[in-house]
């Protein structure tokens, strides 16, 4: 008896890890497989940055993801650089140690509205303290959900980040990283947020099979 409740146990872990997957595969298609191949890739450039809201909590609506990037002062990897040069279309690359691939003509993703964009020194990002430090972060928002187009870039945001993270227990620390590019280089930073998986009971029902009205 033992051994078939540990069995149902598992075979429920491993159903509610297959539907994160199906939603993911509904963002990035098969390239989501290629972006777990390619591991982590060599980056020249070393940012900070620190993620908004500092808690996912699937019991609310899901809405913007925003995220403050530093450039640290000028060193051999950054002689010059600032953070106000970061190019347009920073985008999510890495969500809970698996890895995305990077948005283009034929692979939909996670991708900020560049329209949205600012600078301002109000946070010290490596500390998260709420002091300016002198150093201008650049402010990317995630605003739009994805559509699931390549074609329509720029969309994308922490509702997309939940679907990914149904399977992850509640209270977790989930690590998201962001990827771009400043003055023809790459950079990569990860920040870490909070997972709030309680509200679950807003999920369609039906959509867990153990629970014909809705996961508890």
């Amino acid at each position: 008896m033992l051994l078939r409740r540990q069995g149902e146990e598992q075979g429920k872990s491993l159903t509610r890890a297959a539907i994160a997957t199906v939603f993911a595969g509904l963002f990035f298609g098969p390239a989501l497989l290629r972006g777990e191949e390619q591991g982590r890739r060599p980056h020249s450039i070393n940012a900070v940055c620190r993620l908004e809201p500092r808690v996912l909590d699937a019991s609310r609506p899901a809405g913007a993801l925003i995220a403050r990037i530093e450039i640290p002062p000028p060193g051999p990897s950054t002689s010059g650089i600032r953070s106000l040069e970061i190019e347009a279309g920073v985008y999510v690359i890495s969500v809970n140690g698996v890895r995305l691939p990077e948005p283009s003509d034929e692979v939909d993703g996670i991708q900020e509205d560049t329209s949205a964009r600012g600078r301002e020194d109000r946070i010290d990002v490596r500390s998260g303290r709420a002091v300016p430090n002198g150093i201008e972060e650049t402010v990317v928002r995630f605003i739009r959900p994805s559509d699931g187009d390549p074609a329509t870039p720029g969309d994308g945001n922490a509702g997309d980040l939940l679907a990914m993270l149904m399977d992850v227990p509640d209270g977790s620390s989930v690590e998201v990283c962001l990827a771009g590019r400043v003055a023809g280089q790459t950079f990569e930073c990860c920040d870490s947020v909070l997972m709030r998986i309680r509200g679950l009971r807003n999920l369609p029902a039906g959509l867990f099979p153990e629970d014909s009205a809705g996961h508890p």
